[in-house]
């Protein structure tokens, strides 16, 4: 008896770049470090390393050919030294540099929706709908899987992780690009396999004992019972809910406060660029990019590409009102042939309020800029916050966010690509350590790291947002409640305008309830907040897009804000006195608050 289980998949396919050569070796690392700063011979490596002559003598020359050893004549014979190129990438301690061959593929996977399984789609048979009706029709016993639940994850991460997989065909070859305008996905087809008296035929082996029990279970139906509906029972998406700390060095320096100290910084950062700048701005403005175009149209000129991102959607009017500033900013650097084809804005929203920036240097690292500031929709005179991040692996954490903010549309989105082949590049590379630890926060670990900061300051709580709104009780000043009732502790927190639906006579009310329970709610005043921060004693701070005190982080999508949180000591310290000079109410210690606070309300 023979009956065809159908088992519903989704299929991936697009044209992909291999990069196909032999990586190096520990031998050929130890014999360069061997030879970084003494020359010598074939005989005296071979010897010295106890290793086959043939072994060096490869390594040798392979070595030459990349222009990392350099051979030195003299009476005793041929030596051996690193060239100046060569002492250099054994001195940087990063990986030695590496020129493979691309080579382009076709790659096509199924996923199936059981258990998640994925499969090159050549070792499986494919059948759509219309084919699986004509086998009913000549009379084929066809069984057809429903699934319930979730599914299998289709993220634009898992993808590419399945895609490396599947395309790369040996320890010599990975996934260097894709081609996203050939990338597609199919969601309407079978794997079919065919069970012959109770033998499944044509299951790959790499299928695991949940599919083939499940393909048992369908083939062992009553005749005339065609199909078997079963819950997903595969691996669940899964992301990192803790921030991931490194140690790493931070110079103070690389904290920006002010408003016009932003607009110098984004300069530098792009007049800095070698070939790659990405932005996401939660808006823009053509007029805004405008003043900025002499520095992008340098740039440009210099071969630099940059991609824009925006994330306004609060409403329908306010995603409309940006997607037509997008629309008046391409069509003003179509017009100019240095950035026509160099600048591109995305013309869809990404939804999310992060403020993220990416760019590549001259000597192959990034740098990643985490802020407050709407760079593309900014006069720069609002108080703002950019932490600038040198360390690679955590600017391979904020490559992976922003990749998350415009990874929606799979493996049809070119620049998420290229952040994760870019980021699997940087995680290799060795970390430099240092005294300084940093993570890359997003969703609810803002909310986690107030609470920590609230039940573990020791002296004093200082939080910074832009807008007082409905959910400041439960999101900022519970917590500032919880810190104040320590003895010795000075809490504050500092907002600039009130958001709808509160009104002034509410934040009123708030400051007053703040004051009795041992903290100040102060209002920025003159000058306007528009950074958000966190700062606790003296060596904790958090630089972030999230308004803990008008907003709440979003459970389906945390990369809706993002920050980084900085444990350097005194960071707290030097961030606080520089906000102190433009902010003096912040010096201020919480002592007769109810009654100073009272007074004013009743005035």
């Amino acid at each position: 008896m023979s009956i065809l289980v159908a088992i519903p998949i989704f299929r991936v396919s697009c044209r992909v770049g291999i990069d196909k050569g032999r990586p190096w070796s520990i031998v050929d690392e130890l014999i360069l470090a061997s030879i970084s700063r003494v020359p010598r011979t074939i005989k005296e490596l071979a010897e010295h390393a106890d290793l086959p002559r043939q072994l060096v003598v490869a390594s040798i020359a392979r070595l030459m050919r990349f222009r990392l050893v350099e051979v030195r004549a003299s009476a005793n014979g041929a030596s051996f030294l690193t060239s100046p190129y060569g002492f250099e990438a054994v001195s940087s301690g990063n990986p030695l540099p590496f020129f493979p061959k691309r080579l382009v593929r076709k790659a096509s996977f199924v996923i199936e929706r059981a258990t998640g399984t994925f499969f090159p789609t050549r070792d499986v048979l494919i059948k759509s709908p219309r084919k699986i009706e004509a086998e009913r029709k000549v009379g084929a016993d066809v069984r057809v899987l429903g699934i319930e639940g979730d599914g299998p994850t289709m993220s634009q991460e898992a993808n590419l992780n399945r895609l490396s997989e599947v395309v790369a065909q040996g320890w010599d070859e990975q996934l260097a690009s894709i081609d996203g305008r050939t990338a597609s996905v199919r969601e309407d087809e079978y794997l079919v396999v065919r069970v012959v008296d109770g033998v499944p035929r044509g299951l790959p082996e790499a299928a695991g004992d949940e599919l083939r029990k499940i393909v048992d279970a369908v083939a062992a139906l009553d005749v005339g019972k065609q199909s078997l509906t079963v819950k997903y029972s595969g691996p669940q998406s899964s992301r990192p809910t803790e921030p991931i700390y490194h140690d790493c060095s931070f110079n103070p320096d690389d904290l920006i406060i002010g408003g016009s100290a932003q607009r110098q910084e984004f300069e530098k950062l792009v007049a800095g660029a070698h070939q790659r700048v990405i932005i996401h701005s939660t808006f823009i403005k053509a007029a805004d990019v405008q003043a900025l175009f002499e520095i992008i149209r340098a740039a440009c000129r210099r071969g630099v590409r940059f991609s824009v991102f925006w994330g306004a959607e609060y409403d329908e009017e306010t995603e409309s009102r940006n997607a037509a500033e997008a629309a008046k900013i391409m069509e003003m650097v179509s017009k100019d042939p240095d950035t026509a084809g160099r600048f591109v804005v995305d013309m869809r929203t990404t939804g999310s309020h992060a403020k993220v920036m990416l760019v590549d240097t001259p000597s192959g690292d990034w740098l990643a800029a985490v802020s407050s500031c709407n760079w593309l929709k900014s006069p720069f005179r609002n108080v703002e916050l950019t932490v600038i991040l040198r360390d690679q692996a955590v600017v391979a954490d904020v490559m992976g966010a922003f990749q998350q903010i415009i990874g929606r549309r799979g493996l049809s989105d070119t620049v998420a690509t290229e952040l994760h082949l870019t980021k699997r590049d940087l995680k290799r590379l060795i970390p430099n350590g240092g005294s300084t630890r940093i993570a890359v926060i997003s969703g609810d670990a803002h909310d986690a790291l107030l609470r920590e900061a609230s039940g573990k300051a020791s002296h004093r709580l200082v939080l910074g947002c832009h807008k007082l709104g409905s959910t400041a009780r439960p999101g900022a000043l519970l917590q500032g409640q919880v810190a104040a009732a320590r003895p010795g502790m000075a809490v504050s927190v500092l907002y600039t305008m009130v958001s709808k639906p509160m009104r002034n006579r509410h934040a009123r009310e708030l400051k007053a309830e703040a004051a009795a329970n041992g903290f100040r709610l102060i209002e920025a005043g003159k000058i306007p907040l528009h950074g958000k921060f966190l700062a606790w004693d003296n060596d904790d701070l958090v630089v972030t897009s999230m308004n803990w005190a008008s907003a709440s982080s979003e459970v389906d999508f945390p990369d809706a804000e993002i920050g980084v949180h900085i444990i350097s000591n005194g960071i707290a310290t030097t961030a606080l006195d520089q906000l102190i000079t433009i902010f003096p109410d912040l010096e201020q210690e919480p002592s007769n608050l109810k009654s100073e606070i009272t007074d004013k309300v009743a005035s």
